[in-house]
């Protein structure tokens, strides 16, 4: 009996850890700023199990306080995502020693690569099979 109640808190705490990973995964995303703001961009990272802001100022470990606000205990700062009303994150306030910085989340670009086609100045014609190239089978 022993044994399968410990089995049973290990799934469980090895589910709530996975829970946690996959909710701070969800604001890492570059977030752009108004021009003329002191940042252009900054970049939300996931990595190791923590979030990181990097911008052209430098980078700083957030720490997460309650749903969506964060501390940047490096610059004495707070960090808050902002959702719709479809609950999607869509962009971030940061206020860092009394100056407040607001933006927009950048989706990726959901555009497909087209395959470049092969032509004599990308692939050598001397890989291609004989029969492709028109010569004789030898």
């Amino acid at each position: 009996m022993k044994k399968v109640i410990l089995i049973i808190s290990v799934f469980t705490i090895f589910c709530l850890s996975l829970k946690a990973e996959e909710t701070l995964q969800e604001y890492a995303a570059r977030y752009k700023f108004p021009q003329g703001s002191a940042i252009n961009e900054v970049n939300v990272v996931f990595e190791n199990g923590a979030l990181t802001l990097s911008s052209s100022l430098g980078t700083a470990a957030i720490e997460k306080t309650s749903d969506d606000h964060f501390n940047i205990p490096n610059y004495k700062g707070t960090a808050v995502f902002v959702r719709n009303a479809a609950k999607k994150i869509t962009g971030i306030k940061i206020e860092i020693k009394g100056v407040s910085f607001s933006g927009n989340r950048e989706e990726k670009d959901t555009l497909t690569v087209m395959p470049v086609p092969i032509s004599s100045s990308t692939f050598p014609i001397k890989y291609l099979p004989p029969m492709l190239t028109g010569e004789d089978y030898q």
